[in-house]
């Protein structure tokens, strides 16, 4: 199974899954430093990123078969830009704003399952054939 992910859709799927597990762990972070004063609480962004990176813009041919296809090569350049909320900050100087990291976090939660049932379908697709072998 290690070829798995060079099937198209895992690998945005196992991209996707990183980013959102990263920025799970920067919401952690957040919510951990609540009451450090003048902590600034970070965010962590890739989207458009992400979405170029498939998207591809243009069209251009593999030239041997086993390589990755063009488009996931860009998929698995995508890095996280980080970003430090500077507005809003309490008297202490900390920025984190615990009703925002809740919904960020719940927002990411439902992302990630997502992602993770639409893995496990996938992956029935490719087992299928095999379960009447059996």
């Amino acid at each position: 199974m290690g070829d798995i992910y060079k099937i198209r859709e895992f690998g945005y799927l196992e991209k996707g899954m990183d980013l959102l597990i990263a920025r799970q762990n920067v919401v952690a972070s957040n919510v951990a430093n609540l009451s450090t004063p003048g902590y600034k609480a970070r965010k962590i962004v890739f989207e458009k990123a992400m979405n170029a990176a498939i998207g591809g813009g243009f069209s251009m041919k593999e030239t041997h078969p086993k390589h990755f296809p063009l488009n996931l090569k860009g998929v698995y350049g995508v890095k996280p830009a980080y970003k430090v909320e500077l507005s809003g900050a309490r008297e202490d100087g900390n920025t984190v704003n615990l009703d925002k990291e809740t919904m960020t976090g719940a927002e990411n939660k439902g992302k990630f399952n997502l992602f993770a049932t639409v893995w496990t379908k996938h992956m029935k697709n490719i087992m299928m054939p095999f379960d009447g072998a059996r």
